[in-house]
């Protein structure tokens, strides 16, 4: 069964590749042109993406305002802020599901990619995926295509060997494990700011709405998570709220995105503390003010952290080690005043195992290094930052 599925995937990606090949010969680039045009392609998660604007806001340097025309063509879930973002001069959608299962779909944004005529085409992810942003690079049609020489974390090594003749230029990547803020630091030196330092990224203020929860004092939970092996016990979680009223009195928030609505509501319903349910019903914009206001967010790996630490709000992150390093705990290249997330682990010798988990997991369960972390743990590690931070009450 396995096997069957292994050829129909690589039947299916090379008929993507064909009717790629399509948009190449039917359709010409757009050469009228006032200004230069330049794309910059992003498809990953929310998280990736907030990670990514301590380098977004540097690029009006390489590529100045007047001269150039930035465009950003991003992943449709996290594209709400992104158009909010004073960074860039046009932002365009796409959906990953109907890029990748709808035929019509592909060839409509292939179309328009090809015929608006960029220049320079720019792929800054570490992890490129062929069927994505490999794949826009190859039909732009750009006379510069840029990318990173990456890794095999997303994309298969024949496949990898074709898209890297995709581009004009390939930044070399070192092998040394970086974390993403220092792996987007080292592709922006590559583009030319050789001045270029990680540091916290920052959400600007017109990214956020206003939004009154009617709570002075509160905290937010985030139970849920990508996928199911990162997810921390919902029963610990709620001892966690419990913990959290009896000592501070403070209101908690349980917060999250669609399609996690029931993980709230259990939530909510299974404690006698003060639980508000907001899961489900809040847009980026919205969710950044809640973490703004909040005396600390407390959840598991999600893009709730990196939009903490966007918005200097305290954070503690149930972090396992699938991909320990890259993504959290986070680490700078310069100081900063700015409140970075604490990451609470339990270490294990195989971190670093990119989620392929050696050890035997129930369905709906977490792996062992994350199971494994005690609320004792994660309530000692958010006393002690909310010390730091001189939180009352505390």
């Amino acid at each position: 069964m396995q096997f069957t599925l292994k050829i129909l995937r690589l039947v299916y990606c090379k008929l993507l590749l064909l009717i790629d090949s399509s948009v190449l010969i039917f359709y010409s680039q757009r050469h009228e042109k006032l200004k230069k045009n330049i794309l910059l392609v992003r498809f990953d998660a929310i998280g990736d993406f907030i990670l990514w604007l301590d380098a977004a806001k540097r690029f009006r340097e390489l590529f100045p305002e007047g001269e150039n025309r930035i465009t950003l063509l991003g992943n449709q879930a996290w594209i709400s802020l992104a158009e909010k973002i004073p960074y860039f001069d046009e932002v365009w959608l796409l959906d990953r599901q109907k890029f990748l299962r709808n035929i019509p779909y592909r060839l409509k944004m292939m179309k328009k990619v090809r015929q608006t005529g960029f220049d320079t085409v720019i792929q800054p992810a570490f992890s490129r995926e062929f069927l994505f942003g490999d794949a826009i690079v190859r039909i732009s049609g750009a006379k510069e295509k840029i990318g990173s020489q990456g890794n095999y974390s997303n994309i298969n090594p024949w496949q990898k060997r074709i898209s890297d003749r995709w581009y004009t230029r390939l930044i070399p990547a070192t092998k040394e494990p970086l974390m993403e803020l220092e792996r987007n630091a080292e592709f922006m030196r590559g583009l030319g700011l050789a001045d270029f330092k990680a540091g916290i990224p920052d959400l600007p203020s017109s990214c956020v709405m206003s939004v009154d929860i009617n709570i002075k004092n509160y905290y937010i939970l985030f139970p849920g998570v990508s996928a199911e092996i990162k997810q921390w016990p919902l029963s610990h979680f709620k001892e966690l709220a419990v913990r959290i009223y009896r000592s501070t009195g403070w209101v908690g928030v349980v917060c999250g995105g669609p399609g996690e609505e029931l993980l709230g509501k259990r939530l909510v319903q299974s404690v006698d503390v003060p639980l508000q349910n907001w899961v489900g019903r809040t847009s980026l914009q919205e969710l950044a003010v809640i973490i703004r206001g909040a005396h600390v967010v407390i959840g598991n790996d999600t893009s709730a952290i990196h939009i903490s630490a966007a918005v200097s709000a305290p954070s503690v992150c149930i972090l396992g080690g699938g991909h320990f390093g890259r993504f959290m705990p986070y680490r700078l290249e310069m100081e900063t005043k700015k409140i970075l997330p604490v990451a609470v682990i339990h270490k294990m010798d195989c971190f670093g195992c990119n989620w392929h988990c050696i050890y035997p997991i129930q369905k709906g369960s977490a792996a062992p290094c994350i199971t494994e972390i005690s609320v004792n743990t994660v309530w000692d590690e958010t006393i002690k930052m909310l010390k730091r931070e001189r939180s009352p009450m505390i």
